[in-house]
């Protein structure tokens, strides 16, 4: 039975439309006023809900099966809309595979991939000598002078070399240097203009069909250059090692064309290299690179190679959008080649180059042209490639300065090695160095510099910075503590350690160096510290020796005569006769010299009356035998014994000057203005006097003590009447409260 799919279709929409319309409704109420209606919508149901557990059942066997009523609907309904939003994606995924099955097989019997196999001339164990000990042009790792271009000749050029070798003066923020020889071609000569035209693209060669040249000598060198003046478009890529060297050096350079594949060997043709500045500086050649940001550095640093008109492929790919910029995921997308970032960080100075290697250089430019085709037409269907010439540019006009002339201000333009002056500062931060220990990380950070500049080694390869951070914090003083730092022990450090701690035991002796030679586990306060558990008997008789310096220097110092015509504090600011003045009126009067001692001698004057102060002496009676007796002895005194004690007091009076500097304060007594009721002492003829030495001595005694036999008084509150001070008293009544309303509101 063959339906027809527009008029299924139909039939479905007015479905869903009749079954919206009837959820708006209230079919329970509709259910109640007819029986008939509620016989069909219960044998509607019944008839979808089979038709629901069919299509479980053909989903999954197990599943649970729908039941009738409202509420056990509505219990596994969500279960069933979890099951139904899987089977659609099921479906969706399955009518993708089978609308684009014949792409993916297609894509995938294409597909290639860069042969990985392992041989044993692949990976060499044998250590390499450095090739740079055999250049023509030794290495000069100094930094004496800026970068000087290694041009000898400049094809293709609009202003000549001569004018492009003259040293810039030093400005503002840059320093002495040399001008890019190129610049000025790159920024005016035009592109070829097969860029600017869509146009097909060429395929690549098989990869399979064809093998890379190779070119070491003279002879083949030539037949390159050759070969390359008669193409349009040529890619180029290079492979960098900077691991065994201070700035790196260039060790292989990969060009393609539209038919074949080279692979120069820059380590024996070096000093050969710059005739293909014919092919380098043509702008009628395009030269396709993908990131080509440190190439052009290269180029120029070690082949004296220059780019003009550069195409970047890294740029390209930015421009129209792409999820990733990797040549790698270029290589996939366009060429549907799998490559490999296994070799990336390979040695690549070794000879003979093994079979992988070589083939891992090779795919980097074999389909390069290729994919900028496509590029190319995508950008300029996209109004883009303008934008893309412009940056491919920018990176061609880059140039190389060593660290001690770079910019002051970092330009991009501009690369060096070191970009900031104080590169030690970014470990600091980076490995969490505490301040006191800058100078000695400076100090080693310099010395490693100095080494891989002498050795043209990398700071890497000298002393890592997991080592130099370990030199740092431990700061060992002598050649075992050096090489027991780290476990990242390089050839370097182990035979110059001696030196290294010497360098180390000197940093920590300057004034500037706060640090201790401990390690971190032996931090404490300096007054715990034994000198001698610290120190050896040479540095303590070190320290001994310039402590007794310093101390003659300071003695020295003190032993100058300051009274002379200057003063070691002020100069000759008091040497010299300042006349002093004084105003009145508006007038200056002029204030002698003997006018000044007179003033200074006036407080002085005053000052010396304090010496002239009266002291008294207060006697001490020491305690006699008949101390009992006369404490048991009442304290008053008949009028004969004070009479006796009076004469006898008067006689041993001493006589008493009056001071006539003493100042005699009369205090104001701020009386009630009451008058006094009692007798009036000035009629008074005597005076009673009272002897303390006969009174009980009451601060000798201890407040504290208590007698122990003395019994505690008891109050008893019947025993006194009610209006005594000891009887308890009546409590007072409190004032009744009003508990009803306290308060009435009117509206």
């Amino acid at each position: 039975m063959s339906v027809d799919p527009n008029d299924l279709f139909h039939k479905v929409v007015s479905t869903v439309r009749a079954s919206t319309a009837l959820a708006a409704k209230d079919v329970d109420f509709c259910r109640s006023l007819d029986v008939d209606v509620a016989a069909s919508i219960d044998s509607n149901a019944t008839e979808v809900m089979e038709m629901i557990n069919g299509v479980l059942t053909s989903i999954d066997p197990h599943s649970d099966q729908l039941e009738s009523g409202k509420d056990k609907l509505e219990d596994s309904w969500k279960d069933f809309s979890n099951l139904m939003d899987a089977l659609f994606e099921k479906s969706d995924r399955s009518l993708d595979i089978l609308t684009k099955r014949h792409t993916y097989t297609q894509e995938a019997k294409s597909l290639q991939y860069l042969d990985e196999s392992q041989d044993k001339e692949s990976s060499p164990l044998v250590r390499i000598s450095k090739p740079q000990l055999q250049f023509e042009r030794p290495v000069d790792n100094s930094e004496s002078h800026p970068f000087i271009p290694l041009l000898v000749e400049k094809p293709h050029s609009m202003k000549p070399l001569s004018e492009c070798l003259r040293l810039i003066p030093e400005e503002d923020d840059m320093p002495e240097h040399y001008s890019q020889p190129y610049s000025y071609e790159i920024d005016h000569q035009e592109y070829d203009a097969s860029v600017l035209v869509k146009s097909d693209p060429i395929p690549s060669q098989p990869w399979n069909g064809t093998e890379a040249i190779w070119v070491d000598n003279m002879e083949s060198l030539h037949d390159l250059l050759l070969e390359l003046k008669k193409y349009k478009e040529i890619a180029v890529d290079l492979e960098h090692h900077d691991y065994r060297s201070y700035y790196g050096i260039v060790c292989l350079m990969q060009i393609s064309t539209r038919d074949k594949d080279y692979l120069i060997d820059t380590i024996s043709l070096r000093e050969k290299l710059k005739i293909l500045n014919e092919v380098f500086a043509d702008p009628q050649i395009v030269k396709i690179f993908h990131g080509a940001f440190m190439d052009v550095i290269w180029l120029q640093r070690d082949l004296g190679l220059y780019v003009v008109s550069l195409f970047d492929t890294y740029h390209a790919s930015r421009a129209v959008g792409l999820p990733r910029f990797s040549l790698a995921y270029l290589l996939e997308k366009y060429s549907n080649f799998k490559t490999s970032k296994k070799y990336q960080l390979a040695d690549w100075r070794v000879r003979p180059l093994p079979k992988a290697m070589a083939a891992y250089a090779r795919s980097d430019t074999h389909f390069l042209l290729n994919i900028y085709d496509q590029l190319r037409n995508q950008l300029i269907q996209e109004n883009k490639l303008a934008g893309v010439l412009f940056e491919s540019r920018k990176v061609a006009k880059r140039r190389f300065e060593y660290a001690a002339y770079r910019p002051k201000i970092p330009l991009a333009s501009v690369y060096s090695s070191a970009e900031k002056a104080n590169a030690w500062q970014t470990l600091m931060y980076q490995y969490n160095i505490p301040p006191e220990k800058e100078m000695l990380l400076k100090k080693l950070y310099e010395w490693r510099d100095m080494i891989s500049r002498r050795d043209d080694e990398s700071s890497r390869f000298v002393m890592p910075n997991q080592l130099l951070v370990a030199l740092v914090s431990y700061a060992p003083v002598d050649s075992i503590g050096v090489v027991s730092a780290s476990n990242m022990m390089s050839d370097h450090v182990r035979s110059n350690s001696k030196e290294i701690a010497n360098l180390i035991r000197k940093t920590e002796e300057l004034p500037g160096s706060n640090s201790i030679h401990q390690s971190p586990k032996f931090k404490q306060s300096r007054s715990n510290i034994d000198i001698v558990k610290v120190l050896t008997i040479t540095q303590v008789q070190q320290k001994v020796s310039q402590f007794k310096t310093l101390s003659e220097s300071h003695a020295s110092k003190n032993s100058i005569d300051t009274a002379g015509s200057s003063s070691l504090l002020l100069g000759d600011i008091l040497s010299k006769n300042y006349a002093a003045s004084e105003y009145l009126d508006g007038r200056a009067i002029e204030i002698t010299d003997s006018q000044l001692k007179h003033r200074a001698l006036e407080p002085l004057a005053k000052l010396s009356a304090f010496d002239n102060a009266t002291s008294y002496t207060v006697s001490v009676v020491a305690k006699s035998e008949n101390s009992e007796n006369e404490k048991k002895q009442p304290n008053h005194i008949t009028k004969e014994d004070r009479n006796a004690t009076s004469n006898e007091t008067d006689s041993k009076k001493p006589e008493m000057k009056e001071n006539m500097d003493e100042i005699v304060t009369l205090k104001v007594s701020k009386g009630s203005g009451k008058k006094f009721r009692g007798n009036d002492l000035s009629k008074s003829s005597t005076v009673d006097v009272i002897d303390y030495n006969k009174s009980e001595k009451i601060l000798q005694k201890n407040s504290g003590e208590r007698n122990k036999n003395a019994r505690k008084r008891s109050f008893d509150p019947y025993s006194a009447p009610n209006n005594s001070s000891g009887a308890p008293k009546t409590p007072k009544r409190r004032k009744a409260t009003n508990r009803g309303k306290s308060a009435s509101f009117k509206k």
